[in-house]
């Protein structure tokens, strides 16, 4: 682990970024509001690029990076090697093939049963089409009926998935199918306010270290070997000069401790993410060492973003106001074992029925009889 003290910003003062490639929220001086038109507009410009069919939005650079990701996404239809093994489910009457002209498809239109098995060029299509996040409704889409990162944790541990109880917790269900209510609290609203700045601190610590690193934004990442699996990082850290992909990147900017140092959160509440690793060689004034607790959701968020990803590293950020804390995660695939049975378990017995009973529901009001 290594922190930083980044300069003290009263809370009300507005942060300007100098432009840093790549990650779209950090393009444009002025936060998060800023950030959200330019991703607006490139999406604009992507829909009138592409009459009638879908296509990998661009990122409005030519660098040779970015070029070497788009061309990854070339190469003939993104379903020609789709396997489809034995389908049971609401989806087994889909054609696995669904375009076969390399247009992507609709997310309906994709089989997402737990036997099938999608093709590595379609899902790297749908990656770039859903960039920019939160802001680009085909993330949205895309993320309906999946189970992501952000509630693997919740629904792993639920009492469901492990055999304690025979209804599924209906928040958790919304949550995958999409039916939840949308809402942001003052928290969440300060996290996506606070991840533009987080992210550039991030990019200049990390090339201070000796290798000059560049933050790529991403969209939604589908596990192949698993549909109804996806993640959506906050950044996938790359080396400069030979764009190898290096890390996973999971920024957390609390709003509870936004005028706290790290390690006053770490000791004072028992809840907080981090913990500090007590060590009686360390010297007065030397900065604690931080892990991030194995027994906390955004640990659970981190294995799944690099399960999906295929990634073994992740650096996970914590950003306040008066500290940034940078924590090395590995990937642990026996807890990932274990964690991803479950997450297949509640996928199975609860998102699937629930899925195939809303189709049911649907044919049967498109067939009613107009009064």
């Amino acid at each position: 682990m290594q922190n930083q003290n980044p300069t003290k910003t009263p809370p009300t003062q507005k942060l300007v970024l100098p432009q840093v490639l790549y990650h779209p929220s950090i393009q444009e001086a002025g936060g998060g509001a800023s950030a959200k038109t330019n991703v607006q507009n490139r999406r604009k410009q992507n829909l009138k690029s592409r009459p009638g069919t879908s296509s990998h939005p661009q990122t409005g650079t030519n660098h040779e990076m970015v070029q070497k990701n788009h061309n990854m996404t070339k190469g003939g239809s993104s379903l020609k090697h789709l396997k489809h093994h034995a389908v049971e489910g609401p989806e087994s009457n889909k054609d696995p093939n669904p375009t076969r002209d390399g247009a992507l498809p609709r997310p309906d239109q994709v089989p997402l049963d737990v036997t099938v098995h999608l093709d590595r060029c379609l899902l790297e299509k749908v990656e770039v089409q859903t960039r920019g996040q939160r802001t680009n409704p085909d993330w949205f889409a895309w993320r309906k009926n999946r189970i992501t990162a952000s509630v693997a944790h919740s629904i792993a541990h639920s009492h469901f998935a492990n055999g304690k109880s025979e209804a599924p917790p209906h928040s958790y269900l919304a949550a995958v199918t999409g039916e939840g209510l949308r809402f942001q609290t003052r928290a969440m609203s300060w996290g996506i306010q606070m991840e533009a700045e987080a992210v550039r601190r991030y990019q200049e610590w990390k090339s201070a270290m000796g290798r000059s690193v560049t933050v790529l934004d991403c969209g939604l990442f589908i596990d192949a070997q698993r549909p109804w699996l996806a993640a959506s990082p906050d950044g996938i850290v790359t080396d400069s000069r030979s764009s190898q992909r290096l890390l996973c990147l999971e920024v957390k900017c609390p709003y509870k401790h936004r005028h706290r140092r790290v390690e006053e959160a770490c000791r004072e509440d028992p809840a907080f993410c981090l913990q500090i690793e007590d060590n009686d060689e360390r010297q007065p004034g030397q900065s604690p060492v931080y892990h991030l607790k194995t027994s906390h959701s955004y640990f659970t968020q981190v294995q799944c973003q690099l399960a999906v990803t295929g990634l073994k590293q992740a650096d996970f950020v914590v950003y306040t106001l008066k500290e940034m804390a940078v924590v090395p995660v590995t990937f642990d695939p026996n807890l990932w074992d274990e964690t991803v049975t479950k997450l297949e378990v509640f996928y199975r017995k609860a998102v699937l029925p629930c899925v195939s009973q809303k189709m049911q529901q649907d044919i049967a009001t498109r067939h009613e009889p107009e009064l």
